[in-house]
């Protein structure tokens, strides 16, 4: 069972990437060049303000659920450490994970899925599969778990299809993790890594996420259905694209 999910972790990886060849190839034809490519994938130009943003909605969330966990009495606190400089190597790691699953899961899977179909909602499922697949083999991963990261992606790829780039997403999933794991001490994805606070988790798994970290259990989703909400009211009123302001 370990190596079916092993390899379906995979293929979840190598499906956009041979996708993204298909469309690129696609555009080369209609000579689009190489700033046109780029433009397609959603990478250029770079949008400061959709980063910041995104860190904003992802810092705001997990503060939420931090002080759910804290209001609810899912966790006890044992210590709070200042010192920037023990996870400021552990950010720059998070800085790259984030741009590297947005670039796969959003820029290359969604426009390889475009290819199929122009639909959002199948494009949103979609994504929303792949990304759940792509974290059946972390440590701790459930049923729960799976649902929440479907969720995930679908969250990603809605701030991705609102904005035309990858910059949104990045800001937000760097922040989702970075605020969950470095700041707050909780488990990312089934990860730990050094934290500024220090806590211990409590409680039914079904609302922390266990081993998974919050984003396996209900308090996680619900921080999920609060990003959206975030995505939906932002894009909207703050971050509108050319083609809204049309």
């Amino acid at each position: 069972m370990e190596k079916i999910g092993l390899i379906i972790s995979l293929l979840t990886k190598l499906i956009p990437i041979v996708l993204i060849v298909i469309a690129i190839r696609k555009w080369v034809l209609q000579k689009k060049g190489i700033k046109g490519v780029f433009i397609e994938l959603g990478i250029i130009p770079i949008k400061l303000s959709h980063i910041l943003v995104g860190v904003l909605i992802g810092a705001l969330t997990f503060t939420i659920v931090f002080n759910l966990f804290d209001f609810f009495n899912l966790m006890t606190i044992s210590n709070f450490k200042w010192d920037l400089s023990s996870i400021s190597s552990i950010a720059l790691l998070l800085v790259i994970m984030a741009l590297l699953e947005e670039i796969l899961y959003r820029s290359f899977l969604i426009n390889g899925i475009k290819l199929f179909t122009q639909s959002n909602v199948k494009i949103l499922f979609i994504a929303g599969v792949f990304f759940s697949l792509g974290h059946i083999t972390n440590n701790g991963a459930t049923v729960l778990s799976s649902l929440s990261a479907f969720l995930g992606g679908i969250m990603y790829t809605f701030a991705f299809l609102k904005t035309k780039n990858i910059w949104l997403p990045f800001g937000l999933h760097f922040a989702w993790n970075f605020f969950q794991g470095c700041v707050f001490g909780f488990p990312v994805s089934g990860y730990i890594f050094e934290s500024l606070y220090e806590i211990e988790v409590t409680g039914a798994t079904s609302y922390t996420g266990g081993a998974y970290g919050p984003e396996g259990g209900l308090i996680g989703i619900l921080g999920r259905l609060i990003v959206i909400f975030f995505i939906l009211l932002t894009t909207r009123y703050l971050l509108k694209t050319k083609t809204d302001k049309q």
